[in-house]
């Protein structure tokens, strides 16, 4: 039947924003009041024809987290180690993905005028997820201890498919030891920091 000003009134709303909708059986009915934030959608599967949901959330930053630290740490190992900088987020939906910056400080010593390799590497949990395989490589024209400090960057767009929390760290190692290279992070507590964006899909 059509829903008319004494029919509505004859169907009391139980709280502030109650909507008084048309039911699937003709009768004037009560759509609750929805979730801060969502919409009134379409839903052809709910009694009422109508629903709250969730505004999307495509291409937008739903939530961001930085972590720093200025923790120093010496690697002198061909095995990829953990260079203290990591940072954790919990994505809100399981189609997020999550944009990872990274910004780096490191540096490097060899007693020769040669610089071995250093590559770094980002992990989710216990994944690599994305590798920068040696690039970090100089040389001098003369005979002489070399040092080098600079920082490095890592832009990764990762999809982690979850609503648990995740863990995201960076690790370094060299690619020899010969000549007492060492690889530092941090060095001279120098800050470094990792910026986590969560991406609605």
């Amino acid at each position: 039947m059509p829903i008319t000003k004494a029919t509505a009134s004859s169907v009391a709303p139980a709280a502030k924003g109650d909507l008084v909708v048309g039911s699937a059986t003709n009768d004037a009915a009560i759509l609750g009041v929805g979730t801060n934030g969502y919409l009134l959608t379409a839903d052809s599967a709910e009694a009422t024809g109508m629903k709250w949901a969730a505004a999307p959330g495509g291409g937008k930053v739903l939530q961001v987290v930085q972590a720093t630290t200025s923790s120093g740490i010496t690697i002198t190992s061909t095995s990829y180690t953990d260079s203290n900088l990591t940072a954790t987020i919990t994505p809100t939906s399981s189609s997020s993905k999550v944009l990872v910056l990274v910004s780096q400080a490191i540096s490097t010593n060899r007693d020769a005028q040669e610089m071995y390799n250093v590559s770094a590497n980002l992990v989710r949990g216990s994944t690599q997820i994305y590798e920068l395989p040696n690039f970090f490589w100089f040389r001098l024209g003369a005979n002489a201890d070399t040092a080098l400090r600079s920082t490095y960057t890592i832009n990764y767009l990762d999809t982690p498919a979850t609503t648990s929390a995740v863990t995201y760290k960076t690790q370094g190692k060299l690619e020899g030891t010969a000549n007492n290279q060492t690889v530092r992070f941090q060095s001279g507590s120098v800050t470094s920091s990792m910026i986590l964006l969560e991406i609605g899909a």
